[in-house]
């Protein structure tokens, strides 16, 4: 029997709800929490896509300022109201579904008969069961978190079929195809005909033809033929995709080479039974090496791309034959259809019957800009402007078809008046990453105190939105808005401003990262450099964020770069080119080379001042933490002392570069039979730390767990157990919402103690305070 939580209860109300109405994960938490996520002092909480689908599995407990929100009975009444509202008419059979959860609640040996007397009378009363509801999600949330078992042992398939995995590989989900999705019928079956000859197929065709929501539909379908199907937004890298997948025993210190290997073993051991959709494929094979290896899996993908693959198995998608199909698509969004058919069809023709453009012409009409007629008229100059018709009619394929897509797109955006204010949004949404991102996320990025702006856009049809949760662009939108509204570094700066504060906020982490980052690569790659310093700084602050979080890729091409404009010495500053062949020693991986790139980066600098003083201190840091990998001590030491010397000449032992350099000195010392001078440089660094920020932060439990390692080394068990203690309960108050965080650190310390503690250090790991 299901243990009754959070986990089971979400599970049982998600899995009733009707076919035709089925949500992602986030977008189910959204219509559940709607009360919670729309309170003033929640305004910036989001719901990240992999950390919902850890809630929903069992495997982390759900974020305690939900569940605290909650515990308030006035909270319960609107939750319950709002899983009447939103959920209750979504569902075939609510009715079953509450009687599956009742029954789940009572069967539930590990629930007290005090708990279930308080709850069960408000199951009888018809007009009580969804506060009861209420009241038992609220206890699901609070009471102990057991994580589930995801038996990952067992995934690795034997058998003739590949195991179900959608618990285990986090954010996989395949998002619904467009509500308005229409035609295709014929496209569907060729293309599952396809897959089950070949296993592998290309769905091609030019942008905004609806390859994305044929794959999306045909999923929905045949989903019943598959035991999984796994999704994901192609990034520019097959190979950095599969390393960024998100599985359920992923650990944080994984490396990138690591997550990979894993990734790649599981992906090969699935079986036919599987698919794979690989979404926004736009390269070729010559352009990513890793497709010769992933063609080789064994499990079927389906790829949507605008590159031509004419060696492997292909489905041209073109335009929708069936002209009624499109006048129902037009009909969707624009209501006097019906009334301006003829007009309306002749729209359709105009634009060569392209799907994105139909779409966009029908929510211009909607919004009264300009008449049927004027429309047509308009689209016609364009249409006359750029070729004559028998010109078009050749031209019906590749980049001469494409261009007049692009120019009809073009037009239609044209066509908007758009406001200075919904100008600039567009302009900046030019970098969201091509899956999107939180339109809460979003609109704090950009300061705007509401999402009308967003709203408003959204309803043009220029900007696509998950119920209006996660936005993006439209890959044709984003071409043209990047144009149109030319962004730069000086008129995107309240964006780039917002990132880089992020990146510096020492200690906070942000579960979108993956997203920031990838917002910073679309930076990169399409913004106006029109002030270098500033460009420069934004990515020399970005870059040890990306490190904290192992993510090379973009690590990778901020120094590339940084090159471009620093190596001939064009731009940038000593400091800049430090800075470079310091990154560049960061992903060196021969000590020797590395150690060479720190020394040319010290000897950048002529002259330590105040302004300079903590780039220089962090360089001799870093040498001398190489010079300690590389057996290197007395060299270790006398740079890592300068390093700290220079900290303190300059009044810079306050900021948070002197936690890791003092820390990681201090286990020099140690390592050199030097343990007094380790604890002095560590109870120095915790009166700091105590003094400028608090002594119930991470970096406080940190120096401390550091001053009982170094205590148990010289057998002083007694002080040791009080440094362990003291950062034991900030790690628990801390990471309360994350168990198997504590669990970690608790074994880790408990590993510290050698043999023959073994016994003393379970007796204090096991007090709890």
């Amino acid at each position: 029997m299901d243990r009754c939580d959070f986990s089971s209860i979400m599970t049982y109300l998600k899995n009733q709800i009707s076919e035709s109405n089925q949500m992602s994960q986030p977008e189910f938490l959204y219509e559940i929490f709607e009360d919670f996520l729309d309170s003033p002092e929640n305004k910036e909480f989001t719901l990240d896509n992999g950390l919902v689908c850890r809630w929903m599995t069992g495997q982390a407990k759900i974020s305690p300022k939900i569940s605290s929100f909650y515990a308030k009975p006035s909270n319960q009444e609107k939750l319950a109201k709002n899983i009447q509202q939103n959920i209750l008419p979504l569902m075939a059979d609510y009715s079953r579904t509450l009687q599956d959860i009742y029954t789940l609640f009572i069967q539930d040996s590990s629930i007290s008969e005090a708990k279930k007397a308080e709850l069960a009378p408000l199951y009888k009363p018809a007009d009580l069961r969804l506060l009861f509801l209420a009241k038992l999600i609220s206890f699901g949330m609070e009471r102990p978190f057991i994580k589930r078992d995801t038996k990952n042992q067992k995934l690795i398939a034997g058998g003739s079929l590949s195991p179900m995995v959608l618990d285990y590989i986090m954010d996989s989900e395949v998002p619904r195809p467009c509500r308005h999705f229409v035609g295709r019928e014929d496209e569907t079956t060729e293309l599952h005909s396809l897959l089950e000859d070949n296993s592998k197929a290309f769905l091609y065709g030019i942008a905004g033809i609806g390859k994305s929501e044929l794959a999306k539909s045909y999923a929905k379908y045949y989903k019943k033929h598959y035991t999984n199907i796994l999704y994901f937004e192609y990034a520019g890298d097959l190979h950095q995709s599969v390393t960024d997948m998100d599985f359920a025993d992923d650990l944080p210190e994984d490396t990138e080479e690591e997550r990979f290997r894993k990734h790649n073993r599981f992906l090969r051991s699935l079986k036919d039974d599987t698919l794979i959709i690989i979404d926004n494929f736009n390269a070729t094979a010559t352009q990513d090496s890793f497709l010769s290896v992933m063609l080789k899996y064994r499990c079927r993908i389906l790829f949507t791309t605008r590159s031509k693959f004419d060696s492997y198995c292909t489905l041209h998608l073109k335009e929708i034959k069936e002209s009624s199909s499109l006048f129902q698509l037009v009909s969707s969004f624009y209501s006097e259809a019906e009334e301006h058919r003829a007009i309306v069809e002749k729209i359709i023709e105009t634009v060569h019957y392209h799907t994105f453009a139909v779409e966009l012409a029908a929510k211009l009409l909607e919004n009264g800009i300009l008449a049927p007629h004027q429309l047509l008229i308009k689209l016609q100059e364009e249409k006359a402007s750029l070729h004559n018709e028998d010109k078009i009619k050749i031209m019906k394929d590749g980049q001469s078809s494409n261009a007049t897509y692009y120019n009809h797109i073009h037009t239609l955006f044209s066509l908007y008046s758009l406001s200075r204010k919904q100008r600039d949004i567009m302009c900046n949404m030019c970098f969201l990453p091509s899956s999107g991102i939180s339109a809460r996320i979003f609109s704090k990025w950009l300061e705007l105190s509401t999402l009308n702006d967003v709203n408003d856009l959204i309803e043009t049809g220029f900007v696509q939105s998950s119920l209006r949760h996660t936005i993006s662009l439209h890959p044709m939108i984003q071409e043209i808005a990047v144009s149109e509204t030319a962004p730069s570094v000086t008129n995107c700066h309240t964006l780039l401003d917002s990132l880089q504060k992020i990146c510096l906020m020492h200690g906070i982490e942000v579960s979108y990262y993956k997203k920031l980052f990838q917002t910073v690569e679309n930076i990169m790659l399409f913004i106006e450099k029109d002030d270098i310093p500033q460009y420069l700084l934004f990515l020399e602050d970005v870059f040890p964020y990306m490190e904290k979080y192992h993510y090379q890729k973009g690590m990778k091409k901020i120094i590339q770069e940084l090159q471009h404009f620093i190596k001939a010495n064009t731009y940038g500053t000593a400091s800049d080119r430090a800075l470079l062949l310091d990154y560049q020693a960061t992903l060196e991986p021969k000590t020797e080379k590395a150690i060479k790139l720190e020394k040319e980066a010290l000897a950048q600098i002529k002259e330590t001042t105040k302004e300079n003083a903590h780039l220089v201190s962090n360089l001799h840091s870093n040498l001398g933490g190489l010079y300690r990998i590389n057996g290197q001590l007395d060299l270790a030491k006398k740079h890592m002392k300068m390093g700290i010397s220079l900290l303190e000449q300059y009044q810079l032992l306050y900021t948070n570069d002197s936690i890791p350099q003092i820390t990681n000195y201090a286990v020099l010392l140690t390592e050199m039979q030097e343990p007094a001078l380790a604890l002095s440089a560590l109870r120095k660094l915790a009166q700091i730390i105590k003094e400028y920020n608090s002594n119930h932060c991470l970096d406080y439990a940190q120096v401390q767990e550091s001053l009982g390692s170094i205590c148990l080394i010289t057998a002083n068990i007694s002080q040791a157990k009080t440094h362990f203690k003291k950062a034991l309960k900030i790690y628990e108050d801390i990471w309360a919402d994350e168990p198997e965080l504590i669990e970690k650190k608790y074994k880790e310390i408990q590993e510290l103690y050698p043999q023959a503690g073994i016994a003393l250090a379970k007796s204090i790991l096991l007090t709890k305070h």
